[in-house]
């Protein structure tokens, strides 16, 4: 066959691009007699894509997101004449040649919710993108071959929400990628700790300016872990641009809590795997989830996780993390002082969060989707 994915989010390590890096990864080590046309729109995307005799890297302008999907990217399909084109992150367009199947994967369906559920984002950005997708995902997916899901959770409330039927929607879930692992090299991390200005006991958190990822409400709960007798914690929250690092200063500031509060921005792949193994603990308590892949990336790197017990981290994350009420900052504090105070249950949910992390595989996800590909040709 002739398969075409949209490959333009492998820049981006971090959720969907993860996905998207990870899956094409593993596409090219599959003995498959297909032709792969990865379309991306820019010079960097073409750059970190596997090299496979059987890739043709094509690059698509405009960049503007919606011209790109809407109208480059079916004029290139109809022109390599495709048998399959593979969306994997959220989005696909609408109209494709009739020869030409459609197969996405419909990662969560947050922006289908109302914000009275789910709070707008402050960026406009944001804001645009969301409507962009309560527009376009509903009608590309009801045009869709086949919809591939994160998690049965996510895979329901698709259902549910873009009214399609059981037997479109195929569970796949995705991993961790093979780097996140505990580390032998104490240098790395003491050279880390030296660059960040580390303290010795560390919670990461992954943050944004997004309401959704709770952000606000975890430097809450630190704040009261601080005052119930752990002062000596930090608190790193990884993901930060300069406007979300603005906003949350203010308010670590208001709770005087600014020294044992370190904001970044994305840092490497290395240098996560490297903080993951130097923290006491991970939060994670996002308000919506069609996956949670920093659940197990933590896990993965042996690390205690607290989580929030809705949407789809219960699924992935099942009794190898601490689960809380992500809207409840009191219950959030006392997990943090749980696992900080508690040396043996820090080490229980390390051991359960290996064993966890151990039964999500990238082969057998890219597999799974290569099958759902095959089946609908």
């Amino acid at each position: 066959m002739k398969i075409g994915i949209d490959a333009r989010l492998v820049v981006y390590r971090r959720g969907m691009g993860n996905f998207v890096h990870n899956l094409l990864a593993e596409l090219a080590q599959i003995e498959a007699p297909h032709q792969y046309y990865l379309y991306v729109d820019t010079t960097k995307a073409s750059e970190v894509l596997p090299q496979d005799e059987r890739f043709t890297i094509k690059m698509l302008h405009p960049r503007f997101y919606p011209v790109w999907e809407q109208v480059s990217l079916p004029l290139q399909v109809k022109h390599d004449q495709l048998d399959i084109l593979y969306c994997p992150a959220n989005t696909a367009p609408i109209w494709l040649p009739s020869k030409t199947k459609l197969v996405m994967t419909i990662h969560d369906v947050m922006y289908m919710l109302p914000p009275t559920i789910l709070p707008l984002s402050p960026s406009l950005y944001q804001q645009l993108g969301r409507q962009y997708r309560r527009w376009i995902v509903p009608r590309a997916a009801r045009g869709a071959a086949a919809i591939i899901s994160d998690s049965i959770y996510s895979k329901s409330d698709t259902i549910k929400l873009l009214a399609l039927q059981d037997n479109q929607i195929h569970v796949v879930y995705g991993s961790h990628g093979s780097t996140y692992k505990p580390l032998d090299d104490a240098k790395a991390v003491l050279a880390l700790k030296s660059k960040l200005g580390l303290f010795d006991r560390i919670i990461v958190g992954l943050g944004a300016i997004d309401p959704r990822k709770n952000t606000a409400r975890v430097i809450e709960a630190f704040a009261q872990l601080l005052r119930s007798g752990y002062p000596y914690h930090q608190l790193v929250l990884i993901g930060l641009n300069a406007q979300a690092k603005a906003r949350f200063s203010q308010q670590c500031q208001r709770l005087e809590i600014v020294q044992n509060v370190l904001m970044l921005d994305y840092i490497t792949e290395e240098e996560l795997v490297t903080l993951y193994n130097t923290a006491e603990m991970v939060v994670y308590l996002s308000l919506y989830e069609g996956f949670g892949l920093p659940v197990l990336e933590a896990m993965a790197c042996g690390v205690p996780v607290i989580s929030s017990n809705t949407t789809s981290i219960p699924e992935i994350a099942k009794d190898a993390a601490l689960l809380v009420d992500p809207t409840s900052t009191t219950a959030i504090a006392e997990a943090m002082a749980q696992l900080a105070g508690d040396k043996l249950l820090r080490q229980s949910f390390i051991v359960r969060g290996y064993e966890q992390a151990a039964h999500f595989s990238w082969p057998q996800a890219a597999q799974k989707v290569l099958s759902i590909i095959e089946q609908v040709n």
